[in-house]
């Protein structure tokens, strides 16, 4: 091994996944200041890309243009991480002719992975732990004695990203301050993870009710169109400041606007994850899924959880029939608006 090897990371598929993986890049950024690191991934990772990287190549698609992973082949590069628990992503390490590679022991690719003897030190993709620790993880083999993958959740999980300034995407997409700026994002990519439109209407109307001057904006990707369509509608005719730029902005335009407001309020997605790269107070929550492996990593958060027989139940639609969703219809409106309340300094009656 070189005194400064050559670095690759295949980056997580998902936009959470790869915020989650944020103190993993910084922590390898530090265990390795002088080695080229490269990032390769989904084409979006190019656009939320962490700091200290010297390249990002974004896929085609899900691969590598040939003539790129040629280039990089013929780079030889010393060790490979995956942070993807796919196939696909430790057979693209080792057809980069990467020697040491290292990844998740998941979908039978344990043998395109360089694997220690000891079956104990194997690594799974989720293992009850915070998905952040189980990234960190990947990293055992070189920490120096006496450091642990926990000591390192401790010292990175507060990452930032920095933003960009604010006034050129204020004047981009007309936003005109008048009051404080609250975040929503009531989109997700489940069924089962999205608080109902009706209870977002009702939440606004409330944070509104004793902070009349706030600037309401949704953010989301296309496939929250309905979501934030629906609630812009609702408000059409009122008197609340709301701006629909769902679709609109870019990961990282998202981040900027995020990281100037008060607050966010968002579904569990990968909006909620991207508000941890910021110091914007998150109020979230939990339903289908386990928090302890992928709640969002910033301190300033409130996240509701009702913690019913049936979470965590991991599906994409909720399998209930007497009461649908009764993990999220049954968080109040109201303690969520008070969340935000707060946030924005108002005494609540």
């Amino acid at each position: 091994m070189p005194e400064t090897p050559r670095i690759l990371v295949h980056a997580p598929n998902w936009v959470g996944d790869h915020a989650m993986a944020f103190p993993f890049y910084a922590a390898l950024r530090d265990l390795f200041p002088k080695s080229e690191i490269l990032l390769v991934g989904r084409a979006w990772i190019a656009d939320l890309n962490p700091h200290g990287f010297s390249d990002i190549i974004p896929f085609r698609g899900k691969l590598l243009p040939v003539e790129e992973s040629a280039r990089i082949r013929a780079q030889k590069f010393d060790i490979g991480f995956t942070l993807s628990p796919s196939f696909r992503s430790a057979w693209f390490l080792r057809g980069l002719g990467i020697n040491k590679r290292h990844g998740f022991v998941s979908d039978m690719r344990g043998m395109l992975l360089t694997q220690p003897k000891n079956k104990f030190k194997r690594q799974t993709y989720n293992r009850g732990e915070h998905r952040t620790l189980a990234y960190l993880r990947l990293l055992n083999p070189y920490l120096q004695p006496g450091t642990v993958p926990e000591d390192l959740f401790e010292k990175y999980r507060n990452v930032k990203l920095h933003t960009l300034p604010v006034q050129p995407l204020e004047k981009k997409f007309n936003l005109r301050r008048v009051g404080e700026r609250v975040i929503v994002c009531p989109g997700s990519t489940a069924a089962s993870k999205k608080y109902p439109t009706g209870h977002f209407m009702r939440v606004i109307e409330r944070v509104a009710q004793f902070k009349p001057k706030t600037q309401f904006i949704l953010l989301g990707a296309a496939i929250d169109q309905s979501e934030c369509d629906t609630i812009a509608a609702h408000f059409k005719a009122s008197k609340i400041n709301i701006v629909s730029l769902c679709a609109q902005t870019t990961l990282r335009e998202a981040h900027t606007l995020i990281g100037w407001s008060k607050a966010a309020i968002a579904n569990d997605s990968g909006l909620a994850h991207i508000t941890s790269l910021t110091g914007t107070k998150l109020v979230t929550f939990n339903g289908m899924g386990r928090r302890e492996e992928t709640s969002p990593l910033t301190r300033y958060k409130d996240l509701f959880d009702l913690g019913l027989e049936c979470s965590p139940c991991f599906e994409r639609e909720c399998p209930r029939k007497d009461q649908p969703l009764a993990c999220l219809t049954g968080i109040a409106p109201d303690a969520v608006a008070d969340s935000i309340l707060k946030s924005l300094g108002s005494k609540i009656v």
